[in-house]
């Protein structure tokens, strides 16, 4: 499958549904786990550290969608005059 902007785009789209439904499951499932308090602690550090993560790489490729965009355009303009560009 080729890599487009839109397919990053709908890619992060789809990250960040997951870590919505994924986050409100979880600390659901924390709020009525163990009640040893250390272990819950440790459990919510981890999964926002993972959703941070996952929020910054999401950011990283709508930057580079736009990138991609902006070299797609050149491309473009190069090729419609029958030039090349390297």
């Amino acid at each position: 499958m080729i890599t487009t902007p839109d397919k990053l785009r709908l890619d992060a789209a789809k990250l960040d549904a997951y870590l919505e439904a994924f986050e409100h499951t979880y600390l659901h499932f924390l709020e009525m786990g163990s009640d040893e308090q250390e272990q819950r602690i440790r459990g919510s550090f981890a999964f926002f550290e993972i959703r941070d993560k996952i929020e910054g790489l999401m950011a990283e490729m709508e930057e580079l969608a736009g990138h991609m965009e902006v070299c797609n355009a050149i491309l473009a303009a190069a090729h419609t005059r029958g030039g090349c560009v390297v």
